[in-house]
């Protein structure tokens, strides 16, 4: 026997007892064996799953992309070192893509980049991030304009901390590759304490506050 089948018996709407004064109508009767019932409960159940999945509410993101920081920055790149200050900040332009710019100077270097960024929640408590950005960077002896690229995670460790790892890579003058790390520890509602290490071609220490401007959700 097929898996299922179907016969049409004709039939009406009438007055009860009556012919069929009225409108005729067409019965569907379908007989279904037990593998045809086997394979509509796999269907049903695999179009059920894949519903679920589709209606399933992606991850919200934890983090605001719309901040201001800066403070004291140590900085050894590009053959410069010595202590400076440096600025910073984003702004959410779209729900996953930000632009940001960062500014630091000291007494022999100077650098420079706006960019775009874009990020997006991998589950409630951590972001993966990935941004282009043009440089242009000053050590008093040349200047050079190039490409910025950098990704990482910004991760709510604890309640009142977040740690963002990432890789950055600058081609301007000799090109620098670095590792960093950032931290930023809430002190006050919308107020961060803000540091980062960073290591490699482009070597930095900073200290700070950030201003959120939207909080962490």
């Amino acid at each position: 026997m097929p898996p299922h089948f179907c016969t049409i018996r004709s039939g009406c709407i009438g007055a009860a007892g009556g012919a069929c004064p009225r409108v005729p109508v067409a019965i569907t009767i379908c007989r279904m064996s037990e593998k045809g019932k086997r394979m509509n409960l796999k269907q049903i159940g695999i179009l059920s799953l894949a519903a679920a999945v589709a209606a399933a509410p992606a991850a919200a993101s934890a983090f605001d992309y719309s901040y201001a920081e800066g403070g004291y920055i140590y900085r050894d790149a590009y053959d410069q070192s010595g202590s400076g200050v440096r600025l910073a900040g984003s702004l959410a332009v779209l729900d996953n893509l930000a632009a940001f710019g960062e500014l630091s100077t000291n007494d022999h270097l100077d650098q420079f980049g706006v960019g775009a960024l874009f990020h997006s929640p991998l589950q409630r408590n951590l972001d993966f991030f990935g941004g282009a950005s043009i440089e242009h960077a000053d050590n008093g002896h040349d200047s050079d304009t190039g490409i910025g690229l950098r990704a990482g995670l910004r991760w709510v460790a604890l309640p009142k901390l977040e740690l963002a790892p990432e890789v950055r890579y600058v081609s301007a003058l000799d090109g620098a590759t670095s590792l960093r790390l950032n931290a930023v520890y809430d002190i006050a509602p919308h107020v961060m304490v803000q540091g980062a290490v960073q290591v490699g071609d482009d070597q930095r220490f900073e200290l700070g506050l950030r201003y959120d401007f939207g909080g962490r959700r």
